[in-house]
């Protein structure tokens, strides 16, 4: 029994378009939602980060940019209430990050 049937008989119909579509539809499905935070929520984040500034912790922050989420590792050098962001050290390159864009923090000893 030949398995890959429906393939041959599907890519013959397939366009340049159809392929795009696709390729962008599955790209799509790595979306990652930028984080909606109430009031309360962002209140705990900030103490996390306040906390781990004030104990010269390590961190790991997972960030969303440009619908992707990225976890960026390091020591908190910064924090820039009247920006809302800090600013993180990690292997001699420093990263201002927002914390409307922070989506989790570890804390690490």
């Amino acid at each position: 029994m030949i398995r890959d049937r429906g393939n041959k008989k599907w890519t013959a119909m397939m366009l340049t378009e159809h392929i795009g579509e696709l390729r962008d539809w599955y790209e799509s499905d790595k979306d990652v939602p930028e984080p909606n935070y109430d009031e309360v929520s962002l209140n705990s984040l900030a103490d996390d980060l306040n906390i781990a500034y004030q104990a010269k912790s390590n961190v790991g922050i997972t960030y969303w940019k440009n619908k992707r989420s990225e976890v960026h590792e390091g020591e908190i050098v910064e924090l820039l209430s009247n920006e809302q962001s800090i600013r993180l050290k990690s292997n001699d390159c420093i990263f201002k990050l927002k914390l409307k864009h922070i989506i989790k923090v570890d804390i690490y000893d």
